[in-house]
């Protein structure tokens, strides 16, 4: 475990109990997830591709887009249990092992998707982030801004939504 962590394939916390000695949980960093093999991305951007040949013209990505679209729009729905809209849109994406990380300040709200399991895909082609873009979107209003970071050092979605946003989706769940 010492080479793997010194490599930077592996991390490791420390888990404190009242009593005995100490216990460590250890866990596979970007750099580990990124050295298991796996294929995913070629798979999804053969399935991209397919899909948008469907027939001429624009029909096949307008296709891939919609329904990439309604699978945002039910992730949302499902996780809209009584919550405020930001805590929806974390759990949602906490629910698909995205590794959000959300922060505030007073500019407003950012959600940096730090483990999109189509991450790699989306350097290829951006229509892959139409599922966060519309579960966004259906949570949090049309106003978000999306970019998307692509180089091997911030390979993550980031969302922005100001602090006056905000306050506009508060209360519109709110009911005010």
């Amino acid at each position: 475990m010492d080479i793997l962590e010194r490599d930077g394939l592996v991390d490791h916390s420390e888990v404190r109990k009242p009593t005995g000695r100490p216990q460590y949980s250890f866990h596979l960093t970007e750099k580990g997830q990124d050295s298991v093999p796996k294929d995913y991305r070629r798979l999804l951007n053969e399935l991209v591709s397919d899909i948008k040949s469907i027939s001429t013209g624009e029909l096949g990505g307008q296709i891939l887009r919609e329904s990439l679209a309604r699978i945002g729009e039910r992730r949302a729905v499902e996780c809209a249990r009584s919550r405020r809209p930001v805590e929806v849109v974390k759990a949602a994406f906490e629910d698909g092992g995205y590794g959000p990380v959300l922060e505030t300040d007073e500019d407003g709200l950012e959600i940096r998707v730090t483990n999109g399991p189509y991450r790699r895909a989306s350097i290829d082609d951006e229509i892959t982030c139409t599922v966060d873009r519309s579960m966004i979107k259906y949570l949090l209003g049309d106003k978000v801004q999306h970019t998307v970071e692509m180089s091997p050092e911030t390979n993550e979605g980031v969302y922005m939504l100001s602090a006056d946003q905000i306050v506009n989706v508060d209360s519109l769940a709110a009911g005010d």
